[in-house]
């Protein structure tokens, strides 16, 4: 290996995964020059393989951590393929120790963490790998209640810039809800600036369905919002133009279950989630990104315990054809395409109900938060 130039040795290492990576920085000098190049970061991170970011909190302890898994055909059980690649309290980076601490958003390996308030927000990016995060400046607008806020985290598609995105909305009354709310305000974080901007919000009258978080695709940020009607739109915001783009979703759900419909991504496709009765939950995926005609109902997924109106997040489809799913904040658990029935996740389970638990798709790297200039980059 030593005979070989950095360059191979630079395109061989970059294949690997992250977990490996690290043990590999500590071979030799070489190795760890060659593995801290702010160019090996950035092919590495074109070749990953998103895994998972599962956040956990029960009696009074916080817990983050980072999995790489397998994802191939033949697997038997999904349980013995997560590999943790990294665990982190974020309570050693945030002002205030005792707050809630919610994450809103991942994006090459940064995550995006919300400390909520009721005035303001403490905001942070963070890099699990790296153990370096950033601290946003407190936004210069007024707010309201905190649950009258949703944010966005994603990347503008030509300048590559970092942004964050704040909804701040307003109280109005409704005839479809005792209170509503429409969007008053849109602000803009562009990482790197250390400042907030005001740009035009979504236009008309809408509410934040439980403050969602903005789904991150094809360099916009959406989140599902409902009319004074009672129709669900998403409201795509393109990071690029900043500009808001509003496009139907799906038909009114049934009235018994009024809050029970979510926003993600699966097979790079929007999609939407939604309980149908109290066993039975639909996933819908629009084929052709923004084209409202694509809309097409993929799976029928029978629920082993009881929903009510819990909302359910879809996190991947593997190979094999068995879903993830987050049940609100409560577990993660299977459902297997091929027998039609769900399973629990006991590598993430919680031991007792008075905690929550989250989870999403985050794609681990070596990108350091020093490479976005302009923001005082600290560890932990």
């Amino acid at each position: 290996m030593n005979s070989l130039p950095s360059e191979i040795i630079s395109c061989i290492l970059s294949r690997l995964p992250i977990r490996a990576l690290v043990g590999c920085k500590s071979v030799c000098k070489r190795w760890f020059q060659i593995l801290s190049a702010p160019d090996f970061a950035k092919c590495h991170l074109s070749l990953s393989n998103p895994g998972l970011v599962v956040y956990q909190f029960e009696d009074d302890e916080y817990s983050c951590k980072i999995f790489e898994f397998d994802d191939v055909s033949e697997l038997q059980k999904h349980d013995l393929h997560y590999n943790l690649v990294q665990k982190f309290d974020p309570r050693s980076f945030v002002t205030s120790p005792d707050a809630s601490i919610v994450i809103q958003g991942s994006v090459n390996g940064f995550l995006f963490l919300r400390e909520i308030s009721t005035e303001f927000d403490s905001l942070y990016i963070c890099n699990p790998i790296t153990r370096e995060y950033i601290t946003l400046s407190q936004p210069n607008f007024i707010v309201q209640d905190a649950y009258n806020r949703d944010y966005g985290f994603g990347l503008s598609s030509t300048s590559g810039q970092y942004k964050v995105v704040c909804n701040n909305y307003q109280d109005v009354m409704c005839p479809c809800s005792d209170i509503s709310t429409k969007s008053g305000e849109c602000f803009v974080y562009t990482i790197g600036t250390g400042s907030w901007r005001s740009v035009a919000p979504v236009d008309g009258p809408f509410q934040s369905l439980y403050c969602s978080m903005g789904v991150f695709l094809n360099g916009n940020l959406h989140w599902l919002v409902q009319d004074s009607n009672c129709y669900h739109f998403i409201s795509c915001f393109d990071l690029e133009t900043e500009i808001f783009q509003p496009f139907s979703a799906l038909p009114p759900y049934p009235s018994h279950f009024p809050d029970s419909r979510s926003l993600s991504v699966l097979h790079d496709c929007l999609c939407i989630c939604q309980n149908v009765s109290w066993d039975t939950i639909v996933i819908w995926m629009m084929k052709e990104y923004q084209v409202e005609e694509s809309w097409s109902q993929q799976y029928v997924i029978p629920i082993m315990f009881q929903t009510t109106s819990e909302i359910m997040y879809p996190i991947k489809v593997f190979k094999d054809g068995d879903i993830l799913i987050l049940w609100e904040n409560f577990k993660l658990f299977f459902y297997c395409n091929k027998s039609k029935s769900t399973r629990k996740v006991d590598a993430f389970e919680m031991h007792h109900y008075s905690g929550w638990t989250e989870a999403m798709l985050h794609t681990s790297s070596f990108v350091s938060l020093k490479s976005i200039c302009g923001e005082n980059v600290g560890t932990f």
